[in-house]
């Protein structure tokens, strides 16, 4: 099946689109991205996204509005990366605007209607609520295709630096967040230069300063870093009101120094999280924005000297794709019935199919569902993905 996953993550750099073809030949899912890129918000909606986040006080108004806007643009940006390719199917994460683990709620913008307006094809979409629902944190969600990806690479770590650091040991397929990444360099970088720049390009300021220990240790001591697992993280706990916190303290420093502290916060946390839940692992496999950035690459592989520190581009996995690709394989998932939810990951009290479907001739779809899956061997469940 061709089926376009779609995701904008914690950063919003812009919105992640991954053509795929996937399948299911003897009851294992397989997947092979044909084509991706990255289609940048419109300024505008960017930032009235960005200005949404807790702790905004929107009005219902303003939320319905941006669903809508933030469905017409991953509809328009999967249909200009799609191309002329028939689409049999989209995953789309939407955007997380609010997300808490702990009470077990969360939401995703990005009206899947909309989407399909524009695309002509079933929408697969809300891949968290069914998890929050049975109890679970509603992420890390892409654990289970970790699993598919790298489960010959074992013992192993897949480690995405997105605006979040997220990791999953393999084989065991426990995963979790284990703390900021890009998020908080790339938003103090803007506050310090007045949006001027949104990222620190090639780790050029983290490598042209030098990191302040006792300020790092200060750092180290939030309590989200010992906290025990499941646990999960985002923009509500790292966003504007983390920095306004410790912006004073980073203020006093110079600029490359300030975010080469901010480098060392994510680096160290990974490297800790590593050597506490992948104690086994001789590979870390790092994919997501951060694996453009040489200061946190560089600076895992010197933290952890004996571990085999690899971009996935190496192993064939695009780094900027990995996401994208992930709801693809989970539109297909819930189009054929396979549980992708990991209870061991997210403390729900059982496997869950994930998503809503925003149908498009849908009995066709799932006609042809049928045929291809009986055609490839059967339809064995893939539930647990190792978990």
């Amino acid at each position: 099946m061709k089926i376009a996953g779609a995701i904008s993550g914690t950063s919003l750099d812009g919105i992640d689109v991954a053509l795929c073809e996937v399948g299911a030949p003897n009851g294992r899912v397989t997947v092979a991205c044909e084509r991706f890129a990255t289609v940048p918000f419109a300024e505008p909606l960017r930032a009235r996204i960005m200005a949404a986040y807790p702790p905004a006080r929107l009005d219902a108004l303003e939320v319905s509005a941006l669903h809508a806007a933030a469905g017409e643009a991953f509809g328009d940006a999967i249909r200009a990366v799609a191309g002329a390719a028939r689409l049999d199917a989209v995953g789309s994460h939407g955007v997380t605007l609010a997300h808490d683990g702990e009470a077990r709620h969360t939401l995703q913008i990005g009206d899947a209607f909309r989407i399909r307006e524009r695309v002509a094809a079933t929408v697969v979409y809300d891949f968290r609520s069914a998890d929050t629902a049975a109890g679970g944190t509603g992420a890390p969600l892409v654990p289970f295709v970790d699993a598919l990806l790298f489960a010959g690479r074992a013992p192993c770590a897949a480690l995405n630096l997105g605006g979040v650091a997220n990791m999953t040991v393999l084989p065991q397929c426990l995963a979790f967040d284990s703390g900021p990444s890009n998020l908080l360099i790339d938003g103090y970088v803007a506050l310090r230069t007045s949006g001027r720049q949104r990222y620190d390009r090639d780790g050029r300021l983290a490598r042209g300063g030098r990191v302040d220990d006792a300020l790092l240790a200060r750092l180290l001591d939030d309590p989200y870093f010992a906290a025990p697992l499941p646990k999960t993280t985002g923009r509500e706990r790292y966003g504007v009101t983390w920095l306004a916190q410790h912006r004073p303290a980073l203020d006093a420093h110079t600029f490359e120094d300030a975010v080469a502290t901010l480098t060392a916060l994510t680096v160290r946390t990974v490297a800790d999280a590593f050597r506490t839940h992948a104690p086994a692992a001789t590979t870390l496999i790092v994919s997501g924005g951060g694996a453009r950035n040489p200061a946190v690459v560089d600076g895992l592989r010197a933290a952890l000297p004996d571990v085999a520190v690899q971009v996935s581009d190496e192993l064939g996995v695009d780094a900027d794709a990995k996401e994208a690709i992930a709801f693809a394989v989970l539109a297909f998932c819930a189009l054929t019935g396979r549980p992708a939810g990991v209870p061991a990951v997210t403390g729900a009290s059982g496997p869950r199919v994930l998503g809503a479907i925003a149908p498009f001739e849908l009995a066709a779809l799932l006609e042809r569902v049928r045929r291809e899956e009986a055609a490839q061997g059967g339809s064995a469940p893939a539930a647990n993905a190792g978990a």
